[in-house]
């Protein structure tokens, strides 16, 4: 279910953080590949901001540079 909700968002154009740091570890590792793939396959982007944390990026979205300093304050590293 988490997975669907990840790829209708970003397959919808908007770009997505996926905090894992409460999930465990198999979970974790099926989520990041599914995203990779997704990312991949639909020619975005995805990055680690933080520990568990990533943020995917779909083609022709850049997240600007306020947004960026928002994550950080967050405390996620961007």
């Amino acid at each position: 279910n988490h997975a669907q909700n990840v790829a209708d968002a970003y397959k919808n154009g908007q770009p997505v953080i996926m905090d894992l740091q409460e999930s465990d570890r198999d979970l974790s590792r099926r989520l990041i590949d599914f995203s990779s793939g997704l990312c991949y396959g639909l020619g975005g982007q995805m990055e680690r901001l933080d520990s568990q944390v990533y943020l995917l990026t779909p083609a022709n979205v850049s997240v600007s540079a306020e947004e960026r300093r928002r994550l950080r304050e967050r405390g996620f590293d961007a």
